[in-house]
């Protein structure tokens, strides 16, 4: 659907001769984060393209829902945002900022939105927080025992291997995930899209649950399809991470799903959530956020993150490749009912030591919201679970 221009001609040149205030540390995130790459003129966006892209979205926003909008004020309300905006007085969301005005912000609505929140009861939780990392949401996500109990059982015992990576040419590539089961192997091709890696996660899960897969042995993992690292992503910006970090994090959800007896416990449902947040990176830039909520009396999250540095015969801290994934959440207890002053002192103690872990007082959340169920990594917002749509973003 059309909308109209907010930003004219006439009031832009306004601004053309105008210095942005600017420090160089600001100007440094703006061009790093903001700035998006204009490939037909090969150059980034000036400050004053970023805001009128978005300010132009936002407020087209209105148009296209409300037929009735009365143009000539949300023009006069476009001119006062970019007065605001240019000098950084004013913003929008930092999402909308990086895609409002593309294509992606209707491809991927949720890609305007900064957080959200999961709980961990089924395996589609895993690909849904995948998804919602990849569009750049932060993500919340619970693993109570009684969330993580509802994920199914699976089979353990199935080797996983990835075949030797051969880049297919860009015009042959596929775009989207497929699957061959040849007797007792089953061969995932992953595809070159957001949609394609998510089905593939997905695919891998459901070989390791279904009876239709029973007799599956061997998982093979083809990545031949995902573009190389370094090329440009026409949709999203920024350049592609290539197969590598996928691949391994197909490795390492599979070692933690075969350490198991096939049911997973939380700290491997933290595991998975940390690892699948690890390869993401949006854009090329920004890396994931996370916070993870888990009970007072599970010590395995207590102690997470012990050990993920260590001296070696040296005396130099090395790190522990094995659990490093652990750092990209910070994790919190969900205390369900009050704390006594015993366990509010223990919380302080270790946290002099560690930072972690803190704490979400949830009896006192649901007094605000009866139906309050965890919080996006940021701690601001209470979330409750859409059970329809399971997850619940906070812009």
């Amino acid at each position: 659907m059309n909308t109209p221009n907010f930003l004219s001609t006439k009031f832009l040149q306004n601004y053309v001769n105008k210095k942005v205030p600017f420090t160089e540390l600001g100007e440094f995130v703006y061009l790093r984060t903001y700035s998006r790459f204009l490939e037909q003129e090969g150059r980034r966006e000036k400050w004053e393209e970023t805001i009128k892209r978005a300010i132009e979205y936002n407020i087209g926003l209105e148009t296209r829902f409300n037929p009735e909008a009365n143009v000539d004020a949300l023009r006069k309300e476009a001119e006062e945002l970019f007065e605001n905006m240019f000098h950084l007085r004013q913003f929008p969301s930092g999402r909308t900022l990086w895609v409002g005005g593309t294509p992606v912000a209707d491809l991927f609505p949720i890609s305007n939105f900064n957080c959200s929140f999961l709980v961990m009861d089924s395996f589609e939780g895993f690909c849904e927080q995948f998804y919602l990392l990849m569009i750049g949401s932060g993500v919340g996500f619970r693993t109570m025992p009684y969330d993580v109990e509802k994920i199914p059982s699976f089979r353990t015992g199935v080797k996983l291997t990835s075949k030797d990576y051969r880049p297919v040419p860009k015009k042959y590539r596929r775009e989207f995930t497929s699957l061959k089961v040849e007797g007792d192997k089953a061969i995932i091709i992953v595809g070159d899209s957001k949609e394609g890696w998510i089905t593939a996660l997905d695919l891998y899960f459901k070989l390791l649950t279904s009876f239709l897969y029973k007799n599956v042995k061997h998982i093979i993992v083809n990545f031949d399809n995902v573009r190389g690292k370094g090329e440009r992503l026409a949709r999203f910006g920024g350049t592609s991470s290539g197969h590598t970090s996928l691949k391994t994090m197909f490795e390492k959800i599979h070692k933690v799903m075969m350490r198991t007896e096939g049911k997973l416990q939380p700290i491997d449902a933290l595991d998975i959530g940390n690892i699948i947040a690890e390869n993401v990176v949006s854009g090329g830039v920004r890396r994931s956020s996370e916070i993870n909520l888990a009970s007072k009396d599970d010590m395995d999250i207590e102690n997470a993150k012990n050990g993920m540095y260590y001296q070696d015969e040296n005396g130099e801290w090395v790190e522990n490749k094995e659990i490093l994934h652990r750092r990209m959440s910070n994790n919190s207890i969900f205390y369900e009912d009050k704390p006594t002053r015993e366990e509010l002192h223990q919380n302080f103690i270790n946290m002099r030591y560690t930072g972690e872990r803190g704490f979400v007082n949830a009896k006192a959340g649901r007094k605000r919201r009866k139906d309050f169920a965890g919080m996006n990594p940021c701690a601001k917002i209470l979330a409750h679970v859409n059970h329809r749509v399971k997850s619940v973003t906070a812009k």
